[in-house]
């Protein structure tokens, strides 16, 4: 028998924290001993502010290290961190530092260089709530996603997993368990959300489930 999904989403408030580095010794320090909502933050956060004035820049570390910084190079060794990967914020800080570290054994010089502007370090504080959509099935869980907010799109395929320790998004996860339908979770699940603004994930999750359907 199917069980009901029912969405939830999420509210954040965002708050500097007074911390902030100027140079390459110091974002380290930062990513290194900041709070783990602050790495999540600065990671998949980027999601729910402005995606296309950053792009392909998919973290503020990697956008603060080629505009302010000028490491092009290691903007880019950041940039191809593939978040979907990251189950904890753990695993997440300790790849952040160690490609940091790795760039500045090759580049030495960089120690000597001051950035632009400052990175400043961020919090977020999150509540998290029901609300009133469900889903029963396949066609009442595509029009769901067609109409939730981006925030509870946001908090089911991004912020969850961080959340829930799982290697999935609540969406995959409940279509497998629940309808039983494998290949679609797994399509699902594949979908590289450093490529996708919010909107365009919601109308690639809903092309793969019209596929679906149609089939």
């Amino acid at each position: 028998m199917n069980t009901v999904f029912q969405f939830s989403s999420s509210a954040s408030l965002e708050m500097l924290t007074g911390r902030k580095a100027f140079d390459i010794d110091g974002l380290l320090h930062l990513i290194k001993t900041c709070s783990e909502s602050s790495i999540f933050y600065h990671t998949f956060s980027a999601f729910m502010k402005m995606r296309e004035v950053q792009l392909p820049y998919n973290s503020d570390f990697a956008f603060w290290a080629y505009r302010s910084f000028h490491e092009t190079a290691l903007a880019e060794k950041l940039m191809v961190i593939d978040f979907s990967e990251h189950n904890s914020v753990k695993r997440l800080r300790n790849r952040l530092s160690a490609i940091i570290e790795e760039h500045v054994r090759h580049n030495p010089d960089c120690r000597k260089k001051v950035g632009d502007d400052p990175f400043y370090l961020y919090d977020v504080m999150r509540v998290v709530y029901l609300t009133d959509k469900f889903a029963y099935d396949l066609p009442s869980f595509r029009d769901a996603i067609a109409s939730i907010s981006i925030y509870s799109l946001y908090y089911h395929y991004i912020e969850s997993r961080l959340h829930t320790k799982l290697e999935w998004d609540d969406f995959s996860a409940w279509i497998e368990e629940s309808l039983g339908m494998s290949d679609l979770a797994r399509n699902i699940r594949k979908i590289d959300i450093n490529v996708f603004t919010l909107e365009g994930l919601r109308a690639r999750i809903i092309q793969l489930m019209d596929e679906y359907l149609e089939n």
